[in-house]
């Protein structure tokens, strides 16, 4: 019997395929599967000019969606992220980078997000654009969104008559995303579940690859 176990162990087939392994602090995202593979983008930064995907290449690159009027889980997650690219120092910029995606472009103009960033002291791009720029990023990175008013939520997600509200907010699954220098998502960490230094383990062991 144990010579049938000591076989097994070695046999292909008979262990879990390591794309199944739970190896990160966060959620495990599959490695190989073409539903999370990010596809080329562009968007507006704070100061105008455009950044896409490609320029990150070759970095382990994080991904946060965040709106200016956020009132509690944005900033939380922003002042995570400072912290993760002061810990990461020697590689924030050119191994790995940080960026942060609206989920609000209806108000996230370049001002009002380089407001947000200018008053947390954050360094990375904030980033903007159409909304059907905007949308396929959203469907990418499994992000679902809903405007609401007076804590009334609008059954249609793509209505547009809270967002005609003066004081009409959104609603967003927050997660933050940590993707390979293959373009591929590997980790999702909601944003309610954040532990700094685990995060930071998590980038590490991408940058190993």
């Amino acid at each position: 019997m144990a010579i049938l176990l000591a076989i097994c162990i070695f046999l292909p087939g008979c262990t879990a395929p390591v794309e199944d392994l739970d190896i990160f602090h966060g959620d495990d995202l599959p490695g190989n599967d073409p539903e999370y593979e990010v596809s080329e983008f562009t968007l507006t930064k704070t100061d105008g000019n455009q950044t896409n995907l490609s320029d990150y290449e070759g970095q382990v690159l994080v991904v946060s969606f965040i709106y200016s009027r956020c009132p509690d889980v944005c900033p939380v997650v922003s002042s995570n992220l400072r912290w993760v690219s002061q810990e990461l120092s020697g590689d924030y910029g050119v191994n790995f980078s940080i960026i942060s995606i609206t989920v609000d472009p209806w108000w996230d103009t370049q001002y009002n997000l380089n407001q947000y960033a200018t008053l947390r002291n954050l360094s990375w791009p904030h980033l903007t654009g159409e909304v059907s720029e905007l949308e396929p990023i959203w469907q990418a990175f499994h992000v679902g969104l809903q405007t609401y008013v007076n804590e009334t939520f609008e059954e249609d997600s793509n209505s547009t008559s809270g967002r005609h509200h003066p004081d009409y907010l959104v609603d967003h699954s927050t997660s933050t995303i940590i993707i390979d220098k293959n373009h591929q998502q590997r980790v999702r960490w909601d944003d309610l579940d954040w532990e700094p230094t685990l995060f930071v383990e998590d980038i590490r062991k991408l940058l190993e690859e």
